[in-house]
């Protein structure tokens, strides 16, 4: 199987690009932590790398690009050395930092990319013996055990005394359907819009009845520049409609404008009714403080 030992090349960097949160930056850094490959059908690879920093081997993982659903998992053998823990190579670089373990490379990888006090590492198995943890005794572990995994993790720390982690619930008490820590982290994160969507989110800033404009006549934007003193021209492609619909067309959005104006300034947003940089636009609740839309029923900011 012909591999390349680095590339963003894969199902695994498609996946993570449909969310904001992952820039260029953070994936360049994530890639510099963890050195990611890919096969020849865009698989990810994530590489085992020991102490000494070489590649023992890797898993490969076949996931869906637009879900982030793993439909299968492979190890692709570097060479005869036993599998070490992912990111082992990590801890001479940070040695006093507190380390988080998980089971699956993903999941390291992923929840690396966000504001922790932690270290990610993974074992890469579920059947983990004592053995296999040696390079953590003495540190500071927190374990993330996937949901359903936390009394089996108990067990097998109260069979291993030399070992002081400590096992996080944090799963056992979520109530959604995800399996792991980075899919819960995952699931509330705003996804990158789409270049439409984009669009009309500028269009929104630049000038609010603009873009009520679009959502009234259902229009499609096709183009739109901002200068320099925020002020939209917006290129757009009207759907075709009848004759005789287009002034009862007019009529509504007037009423729609009317009405939408005498509470834009004042979201529907549980948490942002009363926020002064808060308005009601095209695709939900606008914060102006993040500039970004958010969830209806949620405020981000603190304010």
């Amino acid at each position: 199987m012909k591999t390349e030992v680095t590339s963003f090349n894969s199902s695994f960097f498609e996946y993570l690009c449909g969310f904001a949160w992952f820039g260029q930056d953070k994936l360049e850094a994530m890639m510099k932590r963890y050195p990611i490959g890919a096969t020849e059908q865009n698989e990810p690879i994530f590489w085992h790398i020991d102490a000494e920093h070489k590649i023992t081997n890797g898993r490969v993982v076949t996931m869906d690009s637009e879900t982030g659903k793993v439909y299968d998992e492979s190890l692709y053998y570097q060479d005869g050395r036993p599998m070490c823990l992912f990111g082992k190579h990590l801890l001479t670089t940070f040695p006093s930092q507190t380390v988080a373990l998980v089971k699956d490379e993903m999941t390291a990888a992923i929840m690396s990319c966000f504001p922790t006090p932690y270290v990610w590492l993974a074992t890469g198995k579920n059947d983990v013996t004592p053995a296999d943890l040696t390079p953590l005794e003495g540190k500071t572990v927190i374990v993330f055990p996937d949901k359903g995994e936390y009394d089996r993790w108990k067990e097998f720390l109260h069979a291993a005394p030399s070992l002081q982690f400590h096992v996080s619930d944090v799963m056992e008490k979520s109530q959604s359907d995800c399996q792991n820590i980075a899919q819960v982290i995952l699931s509330q994160q705003p996804l990158r819009p789409t270049e439409e969507e984009a669009t009309l989110m500028k269009m929104e800033e630049a000038n609010p009845n603009l873009a009520l404009l679009v959502k009234a006549l259902d229009l499609k934007v096709v183009s739109m520049s901002v200068g320099e003193e925020a002020t939209a021209n917006a290129g757009m492609k009207s759907k075709a409609f009848p004759s005789s619909t287009v002034q009862s067309k007019g009529e509504e959005t007037l009423q729609a404008i009317k009405s939408e104006q005498e509470k834009r300034w004042r979201g529907w947003n549980q948490k942002c009714h009363q926020c002064d940089q808060s308005h009601e636009g095209i695709n939900g609740t606008y914060c102006g403080k993040l500039h970004r839309y958010v969830e209806y029923g949620k405020g981000y900011c603190g304010r």
